[in-house]
């Protein structure tokens, strides 16, 4: 398992959920309950899916996340994040593009948040 899951939106580091700090009861009966919301169903882009899997309930949560932190609504960007994070320990990050053309995002499990590094080079800089 993963210790942190990096939320990244423009390349520039949101929010980063600790796995190795416990989530308190009353939370994770919270996200007990919607599994069971996801068990009846939901709607993802325009679709109803009766019986979403893994990586469809993923993209609902990752979208809600996009959406919580776009319109500053901190409750429900940490429901998602907290649902991504316990349910999907490999993920690594949620990394997001936010322009005018929409919101584009990508569940990453193949490697950690690295922040970027800027590159000064002798006599090129003005």
């Amino acid at each position: 398992m993963t210790a942190n899951l990096a939320v990244v939106v423009n390349d520039e580091l949101i929010l980063e959920y600790d796995r190795a700090k416990a989530l308190p009861a009353h939370q994770q009966q919270h996200l007990q309950k919607l599994d069971g919301k996801f068990d009846q169903g939901i709607e993802l882009q325009g679709h109803f899916i009766a019986a979403p899997d893994i990586e469809q309930r993923a993209k609902y949560m990752a979208l809600s996340l996009m959406e919580g932190i776009i319109y500053q609504e901190d409750a429900r960007a940490a429901v998602s994040l907290a649902w991504l994070a316990t349910r999907l320990p490999e993920l690594q990050q949620v990394k997001a593009i936010v322009d005018e053309q929409g919101t584009h995002f990508d569940l990453i499990f193949d490697r950690a948040y690295q922040p970027h590094q800027v590159v000064h080079f002798d006599g090129l800089d003005n």
